[in-house]
């Protein structure tokens, strides 16, 4: 995996202009909005799977019309399609044999849309705007789950939130925490400048963000896979699980940096 996603970072950098890795990113998207389709039936919720599969699937293809660069006309198709995806829902749901459960499947799709389709696509945004950010993300949040996994099996001895995921612990909460601080300050020079400068404060305080938003993503990913019932959304990848554990800490991670960028540049 890491040598594909180097070749196509290279591809991108020096000739395509991230058109790769904001289309790996899409398929990554519908592939994981299929896995929670999965895992909320099986677990006996109502979703509209093929509402809920084209509209992210029309998101994903959307990102590549726009330049990315004031991220304003960006933002209409995450209005328009989630209008599009919830209108039906909300007027299917009126009908006498859908009264039931029409709420719980207008939830638990717009969930699914909110929750994995939003983020994959601004993730694709900064992809197509500047790749080493999109780079700088990745290595950064997923250096911080490196850290925490080797920190927190040496040295935990304290649970973190047991009743969501037992093998967490504060201990390793903390050196994921150390982790990530450490690659956002030391990345941001050969990733970021200077077309993105961040002060070392700056740095620190992204570090500190993009920790938050990893944990809490992957939290909250153990939090849909526990009341599902299971261990990993898919078997898609061998020792690791499904697209959805891939994913999962960069969900809220992508966003919040693509706003940082916005914002600096």
């Amino acid at each position: 995996m890491l040598a594909a996603i180097a070749i196509l970072y290279w591809l991108d950098v020096t000739r395509t202009g991230g058109r790769l890795c904001a289309a790996l990113l899409g398929i990554l998207s519908v592939a994981g909005v299929h896995e929670f389709i999965v895992m909320l039936r099986n677990a006996g919720f109502p979703v509209a799977r093929s509402l809920l599969l084209v509209c992210t699937a029309a998101l994903s293809v959307a990102a590549f019309r726009f330049g990315w660069t004031e991220v304003d006309r960006e933002l209409y198709p995450l209005v328009i399609a989630t209008f599009l995806l919830l209108f039906p829902l909300a007027f299917r749901s009126l009908l006498r044999d859908r009264m039931g459960r029409g709420l719980e499947e207008q939830g638990a799709t717009l969930l699914g849309f909110i929750s994995i389709a939003w983020p994959m696509y601004l993730a694709q945004g900064l992809v197509l705007r500047h790749p080493p950010s999109a780079l700088y993300v990745v290595l950064v949040c997923k250096g911080g789950d490196i850290g925490g996994y080797l920190l927190g099996s040496i040295f935990g001895r304290h649970k973190l939130i047991p009743h969501v995921s037992p093998g967490k612990t504060v201990e390793g909460a903390l050196g994921s925490l150390a982790f990530t601080v450490v690659l956002a300050v030391a990345l941001r020079g050969p990733l970021l400048e200077p077309e993105v400068a961040l002060g070392l404060t700056t740095a620190l305080l992204v570090g500190i963000m993009l920790n938050v938003t990893t944990q809490v993503g992957d939290l909250v990913e153990s939090l849909l896979k526990r009341r599902c019932g299971i261990k990993d959304s898919g078997a898609l990848l061998p020792a690791h699980g499904g697209v959805l554990d891939l994913i999962d800490s960069l969900l809220f991670s992508f966003p919040m940096f693509l706003l940082i960028v916005t914002r600096v540049t």
